[in-house]
Formats: structure tokens, sequence, C-alpha cells
């Protein structure tokens, strides 16, 4: 016998967490892009690179918005399907993700770089990745702990932990790419001042 259960409550409190999940991970997709555009670095080369930063980092927040949209997508058709057919009424589940856009770099007519401030945009571009992770697993293990019994919750279980791990996944590319790019750049700035 499989015992099938479907909590409302439980759910909207498991949805309430998870919208302020990914806006704290959106926060830090929104960060991460400000701060590699902010750092001091000033010239020709420094808009190319920071643009290319940028872009980066909202590439990845953006890809990984429709992740977590896919995510919110599934458990939203798992839970209302049961709660329906067990005599209760659809339960809505969304997940309002904005787009990131990073800002424009500052386009200059002289040189001016702080190798350190440069170094020092690493520890900062890992730390939001660590955070988005972070939100990932914790967003994952809400959705495991929630009142919810059944095939259903099983298969809504598997599908999330697929995205995430997915998700996890990409961001670990991303941060390699970015953090890799950055001390590329750290690298050129040095050579060039010989």
């Amino acid at each position: 016998m499989t015992l099938i259960r479907v909590n409302p409550e439980s759910i909207r409190a498991y949805a309430a967490h998870a919208q302020a999940v990914f806006d704290s991970i959106t926060t830090s997709l929104d960060q991460l892009a400000r701060d590699v555009v902010a750092v001091r670095y000033f010239g020709p080369n420094s808009v190319t690179f920071k643009t290319e930063c940028g872009h980066l980092a909202a590439d990845f927040g953006n890809r990984l918005h429709i992740d977590l949209s896919a995510m919110a997508d599934a458990i939203r058709r798992s839970t209302s399907n049961i709660a329906v057919s067990l005599g209760g009424q659809p339960i809505g589940l969304s997940v309002s993700c904005r787009p990131i856009a990073p800002p424009a770099p500052v386009a200059v007519d002289y040189v001016d770089v702080d190798t350190e401030a440069l170094e020092a945009v690493v520890p900062v571009v890992i730390g939001h990745f660590g955070a988005i992770r972070d939100g990932l697993s914790h967003h994952f293990t809400q959705l495991e702990r929630t009142d919810w019994r059944g095939t259903a919750k099983l298969a809504a279980v598997d599908a999330v932990g697929g995205f995430t791990t997915a998700a996890r996944h990409r961001c670990d590319q991303a941060e390699q790419l970015l953090t890799s790019t950055i001390r590329q750049q750290v690298q050129a700035v040095v050579a060039a001042d010989r």
C-alpha cells in the first residue's frame, strides 16, 4: 500500500522558501556581474575584459533561471495533479526570476589598473558561486522535507535533483571560466608592465 498525501500548507511554505532562495541566488548573480565590472581596471582592454566577464556572469545567471523555472514547474504540476485528484484545489507555485544584466563598463582614455584589486576579484567570484551552490542545495533539501508523500513526490524530487545537479555543474564550469579569465587578465597586465 502506498501512502499518498499532499499538505498544501507545507507546499506553500516550501514555495515561499523557494522564492526567497531563488531571490537570494538572483542577488548573488547580480552582485557577481557588478563586482567584476566595478574592479579598478580602466583603459581600452579593460572595457573588453569587463564586458566579457559581465556577459559570462549574466549568461550563466540567465541559464540558471531557466533551470529554476523548470524546477518550479515540475513541482507545481506534481503537487497540483495529486491535490486535485484527492479533491483539493490546485496548488499555485511560481518562481519569478528577473533577468541578469551586467552594468556597462566605463570607457576612459587612460590606463589605470590595480593588479591587487584585480586579483582580489577571484575570491569574490568564488564566494558568489559558493553562495549560489549553497542556495541550490538548500532548496533541494527543503523540497525533500515537504509534507508530501507518494510517487509524484518521488518523481518531482528526482526531477529537481537532476536540475540541481546540472545547475551545480554549470556553476562549477562558469566559476572556472570566469576565474581563469580574470587570472589571465592579471597575467597579461603584469606582463605588459615589464
